[in-house]
């Protein structure tokens, strides 16, 4: 660009203007009807939310466009032992623990999600005696109520039973559409947050104000388009996730971008 006086050949933070690395295309979601599909995978550990893990500080990343509220995002476990993930009725988004039928954390974020909206939700915790949250939602960081702090040394990502999303112990199904899961064992900060909102980088590779891929754990694109099986695309060889139920409208074509 001649005259400007850009070092174009250096600048990766707009890579669709100055050809850096390419932004991500995102041809597909995935569909939960309510109608008994669900997603599911072999537990926490090995999957989108093991980064959940003792004294381990965390980022995890989703999109989501829901058709109704008061729906459980993720729920894994038994009713003595779970760790639950949910939407509320007035569009906030609380995650809770429970350990022995004992309270081992509570943090509610003021997301204040509607119906028919896509939202692309940033959660990243600390690794202090007490997490530390903030949530981001759309790249602007919202306030966080905590009910009961979340020990940094307590190992929720350990709680045992099948890592599932949109359903609650596999009696209630739940519908919206979900995009993009992915998870680091660090920090994100509000510039790669921004940098991950704006310009949709591939993740497991740095770009602009992004540079946390070496931190990436899981990354599951959601983009086969086709069949009951979500790979982990990070290159750390996590455990797939696989839907269970499959409806015809599972694929789907509307995306955040």
């Amino acid at each position: 660009m001649i005259g400007l006086g850009l070092n174009t050949a250096a600048d990766t933070s707009h890579p669709t203007l100055f050809g850096g690395l390419p932004a991500e295309t995102q041809n597909y979601s995935v569909y939960l009807d309510g109608a008994s599909d669900r997603i599911q995978g072999p537990n926490m550990s090995t999957t989108w939310l093991q980064v959940f893990d003792a004294n381990v500080e965390f980022s995890l990343h989703f999109s989501i466009k829901l058709d109704a509220l008061n729906s459980t995002l993720s729920f894994t476990g038994t009713s003595s032992n779970f760790f639950w993930m949910q939407v509320l009725a007035d569009g906030n988004l609380t995650i809770q623990a429970s350990i022995s039928s004992s309270s081992v954390g509570a943090v509610t974020f003021a997301t204040g999600m509607s119906t028919g909206t896509w939202y692309d939700i940033v959660i990243t915790a600390t690794n202090d005696t007490t997490r530390v949250f903030k949530c981001y939602v759309n790249k602007s960081e919202v306030s966080v109520t905590t009910t009961t702090a979340f020990a940094a040394s307590t190992d929720v990502a350990a709680i045992a039973g099948k890592f599932t999303l949109g359903t609650f112990l596999n009696v209630i199904d739940y519908d919206f559409r979900l995009d993009r899961l992915a998870s680091w064992s660090t920090v994100l900060t509000a510039a790669e947050v921004t940098e991950i909102y704006d310009n949709y980088p591939d993740l497991t590779a740095d770009s602009g104000n992004y540079a946390e891929s070496a931190r990436l754990v899981t990354y599951y694109k959601m983009e086969e388009g086709s069949g009951t099986t979500m790979a982990d695309s990070s290159g750390n060889g996590h455990s797939n996730l696989t839907v269970v139920n499959a409806t015809g409208n599972f694929w789907s074509t509307d995306t955040r971008i």
